[in-house]
């Protein structure tokens, strides 16, 4: 009896590890592959949208989506340029995986993978989205960096805020940006500081008056006296 209770319990304690070792269930993986669709340059639309849809109808069952395969393809040549990931279910958006730049990313395939969510089929069809995050007004393309100057101006070559054009053409002393130094702004010349000091010309100008007016006192005190 004793070696009965002691296989029941060998039995049932296996039967538990198992069930704990087993995953509940395994991600599925996408393909994101090259389509009719796609340009020369990229897949990406005119207005930097690439979509693609997995439909219901050819799914079976509910699976839980965990990562994707990109063909690198897809991306083309919008190398500096940043994207987002995002899917949706019957138009509903389920999630967002993030933000990532084209810069330096080599392969033929790359693997995303962000928060597992449950796609129903019964939902509708899955749909991946990944836009192309344009770059702020006042910042560097590609990264979207922004550039921070004193008296909040703007990069000298996306111009001052609203789409004004700059003041002068800028040239030193004209207004706007002097030379390639980001950091350095010339004011216009409503704004230029006036010195008070005379300039180099000015001053021989006056030493040689003051020397002139002495040599005529001088001659002035001979002859009177």
């Amino acid at each position: 009896m004793r070696s009965l209770w002691t296989s029941i319990s060998a039995i049932t304690a296996a039967a538990a590890l198992a069930s704990v070792a087993a995953p509940a269930s395994a991600a599925s993986t996408l393909d994101v592959n090259w389509n009719s669709g796609c340009g020369k340059a990229s897949c990406f639309n005119d207005k930097g949208v690439f979509t693609q849809t997995w439909s219901s109808a050819d799914a079976h069952g509910p699976m839980t989506i965990g990562q994707f395969l990109l063909d690198r393809g897809v991306l083309g040549s919008l190398d500096g340029q940043t994207f987002s990931i995002s899917f949706s279910i019957g138009g509903q958006d389920v999630g967002s995986w993030g933000k990532y730049n084209m810069g330096g990313i080599g392969g033929d395939e790359l693997n995303f993978s962000g928060e597992n969510f449950l796609w129903n089929p019964e939902d509708g069809d899955l749909v991946l989205t990944l836009s192309i995050i344009e770059p702020p007004k006042g910042g560097f393309g590609g990264g979207g960096g922004f550039f921070f100057a004193p008296l909040g101006e703007t990069q000298g070559d996306q111009g001052p805020p609203g789409g004004d054009p700059p003041p002068g053409d800028g040239d030193p002393g004209q207004g706007g940006f002097g030379g390639s130094d980001n950091t350095s702004i010339n004011l216009p010349e409503s704004q230029t500081p006036v010195s008070a000091a005379p300039e180099p010309v000015t001053w021989a100008l006056m030493i040689g008056g003051f020397g002139l007016a002495g040599s005529a006192l001088r001659r002035r005190r001979v002859q009177a006296a």
